[in-house]
């Protein structure tokens, strides 16, 4: 019965010393492979000497247990490195991208060199100080993350250069200036300006800025071909319009000159100016034509109720001068004063005409109060009379003054009738 007990102990100690050596060659195997990496797995070997420590000391159990320990050790920083080496394999080729496109990637060089630090500075994990490779690939992968972020940005910017370089050149190749070169010197030097600003927020890192000022040069740069063939047809319209009120006898020397200095400045390239000069040069001219319509129909008009007035016997010294500075405003081009002159001849008509409807009132007012005294036995009242139709005749005939005189003179003994105690005199 003790010979099998022995034989069993025996046999036991036999299986654990097996297992040690199984687990120990296993594992020294294992190292010897993962040796022909970059993996550090220094920590692995020192697990794997503690198990052969165990094993020459007949701890065979212990030394089972270090030996899957190191195996355990070395397939997890095998797998820590592998995953860290891919991570900044990945970021050094984001680097290398980056610095083909002209981009800067101190940052990320500096972060590179960071996650290196981090692996040497090392952890504690499962009692065993080994290098820091987790941290360093959370560090090197957000770096990446960044950096590719940051380059498709800055693509984005590069593209939205690319553009607004193309529009300013479409810009300056616009057909119609005399001189294309001078031209495109003007019309596109702010914009190659800004262009280079755009280049210089790229390159100091401001991807989003960059792409703000290119996108603006394409607009404005699209806006101001569209503003050069508006301001185009505007003078083009200008001119049949100038032609147009010479033709009628209008003068435009002014608007004429200004025309020109238009061209002249288009063909510079100075196209918002030449458009707000454009603009300004239309609407003078439609008040050049509507003042020479209103002063040369106004003229017209005044001097044939003028005559109609004289023939009725008004004659205005004021209406005649006003008629007079008129027409000569009118040849001297001056149409917006001939317009002035024009409305005081007819203010002057106005009152004329005011004053003789107050004068033919009078009169109708007096001949009713004279014939309320009709069968009253008033001696003068034929006098009356008499003076009244007068004043009828002389204001039929327009001589309003001698009118009015002996309407004041017939007033003033009806006056003198109605204050009379009896009524009569």
């Amino acid at each position: 019965m003790d010979n099998g007990r022995a034989t069993g102990v025996g046999f036991l100690k036999s299986s654990k010393v097996r297992n040690a050596e199984e687990a120990i060659g296993q594992s020294e195997g294992l190292l010897t492979v993962l040796r022909l990496t970059q993996a550090d797995i220094k920590p692995a070997e020192d697990a794997l000497q503690i198990a052969k420590g165990f094993f020459d000391s007949n701890q065979f159990a212990k030394a089972f247990h270090a030996a899957k320990k190191a195996e355990s050790l070395a397939i997890t920083l095998d797998e820590r490195f592998g995953g860290y080496q891919k991570a900044a394999k990945a970021l050094q080729s984001r680097i290398d991208s980056m610095r083909r496109l002209g981009l800067r990637t101190e940052e990320l060089e500096t972060l590179l060199a960071r996650a290196e630090k981090k692996v040497l500075s090392g952890i504690w994990d499962s009692g065993a100080f080994v290098p820091n490779y987790l941290e360093a690939r959370v560090l090197v992968e957000r770096a990446e993350q960044e950096g590719r972020a940051f380059q498709e940005r800055a693509e984005q910017a590069s593209n939205a250069i690319f553009l607004a370089e193309l529009a300013i050149e479409s810009l300056g190749e616009m057909k119609g200036p005399a001189d294309p070169e001078m031209f495109a010197d003007g019309a596109a030097s702010e914009l190659g300006e800004s262009l280079h600003e755009a280049t210089r927020q790229l390159a100091l890192g401001d991807a989003e800025g960059a792409t703000t000022v290119a996108k603006d040069i394409e607009a404005n740069a699209t806006r101001l071909k569209e503003l050069y063939l508006d301001s185009t047809k505007s003078l083009d319209a200008t001119e049949a319009q100038i032609t147009y009120l010479r033709g009628e006898g209008v003068l435009t020397n002014g608007a004429e000159a200004d025309l020109k200095s238009a061209r002249e400045m288009l063909d510079k390239g100075l196209i918002e100016a030449t458009s707000a000069v454009a603009i300004r040069i239309q609407g003078e001219l439609e008040v050049i034509g509507n003042s020479y319509r209103k002063a040369t129909t106004g003229i017209a008009d005044a001097e044939i109720l003028y005559g109609r007035l004289q023939r009725e016997g008004f004659h205005s010294y004021e209406a005649e001068v006003a008629l007079r500075d008129a027409k000569r405003s009118v040849r001297e081009g001056n149409y917006a004063r001939a317009v002035e002159y024009l409305e005081r001849a007819l203010h002057a008509f106005a009152r004329r005409t005011n004053a003789r409807e107050a004068l033919g009132r009078a009169i109708e007012e007096t001949r009713k109060r004279a014939q309320f005294l009709r069968g009253s036995g008033l001696s003068f009242l034929p006098d009356i009379q008499e003076v009244l139709t007068r004043a009828e005749r002389e204001f039929q005939n327009g001589n309003f003054l001698g009118s009015s005189e002996d309407l004041r003179i017939a007033t003033v003994l009806l006056d003198q009738v109605f204050r009379a105690p009896t009524g009569k005199k």
